[in-house]
């Protein structure tokens, strides 16, 4: 699942990402030759620069006698220093009837007028921002003639990531490598905190299973009975729809909740026939016992106070303190019902266990009274659904007398179950 998780975002950040890629493709398609404004300046081939940001170099590389005057050959440079690209240009020369333009070469000309234009070919259509174009022409003049200046006309080009478009998408890269490394640091220390959660796991779960084997030790008719009482009571809230870490803090308060009867001896604890009313006392003082002894499990929540009121009865009759309804903690509540379902289940020295239908019947008899009315009908469903078998088939290699642990991280609701 948790793997899923991460493909799938994965695969999320890669679609945003292939988005972006094409959006931005896309608007420079659109935008290629988006102009901003009309161009013109003036050009000298005399040498001189009239703009810092368009100026003309020109050199004679031909100059040959004829009958009439003389033919001379030009070769022009456009040199755009500006940071715009300029397209579809002209440049107009002034024309006069004694001067005569015998041919062109990278350009195309034509006389217009007392002018004569020349127009780009394809392939210098624009004049990058940082590049030139050169031409050349070659003029048949009766007299002595250079030309001095030419017009350039054309159109500026809106600068590479200029428009709101190229913007808006930059903007949306930077967002997504933000949410990228963000996602990146997350994910690192969500793994470092739940290799450190399940270390803590390891932990708690050593100091629990040192309690269980202490607890089971002291009456083997009851082995495995802290670990069922848990997995009811984890059910029982989760059929309540409790939060996960409820349902987990339950599962802990239900392993430990007897812990207290570690102070009760084992002739007590053993004993066949019926306890005098001393014998009675000290065992239902292991809820105060227990009680005691986890006080400085503060960390998981209810653990301490199920352990100490969990024989604490819904009508205020039971033990230590005679709370009642809601007065008695809702772990404990949970768990008092689950308790009394295993006990009513199990075989114990001094009787048998009961049927089906005489828990069920207990359980209702109970139900106000004894038990949380509340409660009473989510372990009824787990008896009649069949969960309980379930568990017990589960816990039965514990009934067997073996040294293998009560728990394990498997067997902890929410965070290992998947609840």
């Amino acid at each position: 699942m948790k793997f899923d998780k991460t493909v799938n975002t994965f695969l999320t950040l890669l679609s945003v990402l292939m988005i972006l890629i094409t959006a931005f493709f896309v608007e420079r398609l659109i935008t290629h030759n988006n102009v901003s404004s009309v161009y013109t300046s003036k050009l000298s081939l005399t040498g001189a620069k009239l703009s810092d940001d368009l100026y003309a170099k020109v050199s004679k590389t031909m100059v040959q006698k004829t009958d009439n005057g003389s033919l001379t050959q030009y070769e022009i440079e456009i040199v755009n220093s500006g940071d715009t690209d300029i397209t579809n240009w002209n440049l107009k020369m002034a024309y006069f009837p004694t001067v005569k333009v015998i041919d062109v070469y990278n350009v195309e000309g034509a006389p217009e007028g007392d002018s004569y234009i020349f127009t780009p070919l394809y392939n210098n259509m624009t004049i990058k921002a940082g590049e030139s174009c050169e031409f050349g022409m070659s003029i048949d003049a009766s007299a002595d003639y250079a030309p001095t200046s030419m017009v350039l006309t054309g159109f500026k080009l809106d600068p590479t990531g200029s428009t709101l478009g190229n913007k808006l998408i930059s903007a949306l890269f930077v967002l997504w490598i933000v949410f990228c490394a963000s996602y990146m640091v997350v994910k690192y220390n969500s793994i470092s905190f739940l290799k450190k959660q399940k270390n803590d796991i390891r932990i708690i779960l050593q100091s629990m299973n040192t309690f269980i084997s202490f607890i089971d030790a002291k009456d083997p008719y009851t082995r495995g009975h802290s670990r069922r009482v848990a997995m009811y009571a984890a059910e029982i809230s989760k059929r309540m729809h409790l939060t996960e870490s409820e349902i987990q803090n339950v599962y802990y308060a239900g392993l430990l909740h007897d812990a207290g009867k570690i102070s009760v001896p084992d002739a007590i604890l053993n004993k066949p026939g019926k306890l005098t009313n001393e014998e009675r006392q000290l065992v239902q003082n292991h809820t105060v016992a227990g009680g005691n002894m986890l006080k400085q499990l503060s960390s998981l929540k209810g653990v301490r106070e199920t352990a100490l009121y969990h024989h604490e009865r819904f009508d205020g009759k039971g033990y230590p303190e005679g709370l009642k309804g809601s007065e008695i903690p809702l772990y404990a509540r949970i768990v008092g019902v689950a308790d009394s379902y295993d006990a009513m289940s199990s075989n114990r020295v001094y009787r048998r266990h009961l049927s089906k239908d005489e828990i069920i019947e207990e359980m209702q008899k109970g139900s106000g009274s004894q038990f949380d009315p509340e409660i009473v009908p989510y372990m009824v469903d787990m008896i009649n659904d069949g969960y309980v078998n379930v568990v017990k088939m589960e816990t039965a290699e514990d009934e067997s007398g073996d040294d293998k642990l009560h728990i394990s991280e498997e067997d902890i609701p929410g965070l290992y179950m998947g609840l």
